[in-house]
């Protein structure tokens, strides 16, 4: 398999990934953080702040699907989904840091968001050749 077609999967995985997590948290944000422990119920601000990472995750969903269907804006996709992936980690890195460690689940959202992230970032730089620049 070549290496353009990995990269293909890659965003339709994440694609994927990106349009339950997104889902879940822009319309059912109250369950999908009580599985964390985390309660939002009530909390106005909380739910606005929740709900809006979620459609963001949402945005970068279609444009990761689009990137894996138009050649156009691969090279876009390709750089976005590693960059969201490890921004995630570091985010969550800075917080055990200053905060304390999260929940098992948040740690392996940690685990998966750097996975991701690194694996996105060595097929961007191993398709380099392909993106029009």
């Amino acid at each position: 398999m070549n290496s353009l077609k990995i990269l293909k999967i890659y965003l339709i995985i994440s694609g994927l990934l990106l349009s339950v997590i997104g889902t879940l948290t822009a319309f059912n944000p109250v369950k999908i953080k009580a599985n964390e422990g985390i309660e939002i119920a009530g909390n106005a601000s909380a739910l606005n702040d929740v709900r809006a990472f979620g459609i963001l995750l949402l945005a970068i969903a279609i444009l990761s699907f689009s990137g894996a269907i138009k050649t156009a804006i691969r090279k876009t996709a390709a750089i976005t989904l590693p960059l969201l992936f490890i921004s995630l980690g570091i985010g969550r890195v800075i917080s055990v840091v200053l905060d304390g460690m999260p929940s098992e689940g948040m740690v392996k959202a940690t685990i998966l968001e750097f996975v991701l992230g690194f694996i996105g970032a060595t097929l961007y730089f191993i398709n380099k050749k392909y993106f029009n620049d």
